[in-house]
């Protein structure tokens, strides 16, 4: 169950950061696979059991920090004692408004082998990096005057605590060539999401950005954290949500107008994001 949700919205109303609680009860859990174009922080507030992230497991407990990108699937398969979490999710396009410094963008694209989704449990940095995360939720909360500027430094501040403290950047990668392609990505990004309902193809896509398709890709998962094709699937996958939500329309109308070609590649691509199968949000407005 998710409570006490807040967000930083940008200009347009697109969620820029967002903190959300959320709890769940003791047992085991089936795997479900889980992914979204946003990157995430989670401190564990209570509880304890197992979290598995891709092909790896790790054991949680009581001040445990973790940190995702859009593309690794991970799931809570077990909970031994009443589990409860803070999240706070971020989209990756938040680490590209300083294009003089793209520190915090290296945890996306940078990571070297020693690479652990559960922080360093023994590194001192862990706790203050908990401790900012319930800031950060906060100030989202109490959206005091200056707050959107806070909150972008609070989240910037950890990242980078993260890149400097734990050996967890390969120190030979570069960020050369993304700040000037940070404006094309932009331009990208836009016709994606403007025409989420019909067919897309890499060409076209690169061809906004004026860029091979190749690099074009290339660029794409290094300042998104997620390939085109993975970002494009799930957010026709999160507008089929709201769809299914908050229309009558069938299941099959909804796929055609979220840009799938087929009720089978629908239901493939839903489940692979969700681990949830469509009916389960019809039945949620009911």
């Amino acid at each position: 169950m998710r409570y006490n949700e807040n967000c930083l919205p940008d200009s347009s109303g697109r969620i820029l950061i967002k903190s959300f609680c959320s709890t769940a009860p003791v047992g085991k859990r089936g795997y479900r696979e889980h992914h979204h174009t946003e990157c995430e922080l989670s401190a564990v507030l209570s509880g304890s059991g197992t979290y598995a992230v891709n092909n790896r497991e790790y054991d949680f407990r009581c001040g445990d920090v973790f940190m995702f990108r859009g593309d690794e699937v991970h799931c809570i398969t077990d909970i031994k004692t009443e589990f409860r979490v803070l999240n706070i999710h971020f989209d990756p396009r938040v680490l590209w408004s300083n294009t003089e410094d793209l520190t915090a963008l290296k945890i996306l694209f940078a990571r070297s082998d020693s690479y652990e989704n559960r922080i360093d449990r023994q590194n001192p940095q862990t706790h203050i990096i908990y401790e900012k995360i319930h800031a950060l939720a906060q100030e989202l909360s109490d959206k005091r005057e200056g707050y959107s500027t806070i909150v972008r430094y609070q989240l910037f501040d950890m990242l980078i605590s993260i890149v400097r403290s734990y050996g967890y950047i390969d120190d030979n990668a570069e960020c050369s060539g993304l700040p000037g392609a940070i404006p094309l990505m932009e331009l990208a990004l836009k016709y994606i999401n403007d025409n989420l309902s019909r067919p897309l193809t890499l060409d076209e896509i690169a061809e906004k950005a004026a860029l091979s398709p190749a690099y074009f890709s290339s660029v794409f998962k290094k300042l998104n954290g997620v390939s085109p094709w993975e970002y494009i699937t799930i957010k026709r996958v999160e507008t089929a949500i709201r769809l299914l939500k908050t229309t009558n329309a069938t299941k099959l109308d909804i796929a055609m107008e979220c840009g799938f070609n087929s009720s089978s590649n629908f239901y493939k691509a839903f489940y692979k994001v969700t681990g949830k199968k469509p009916g389960y949000y019809v039945k949620m407005q009911k």
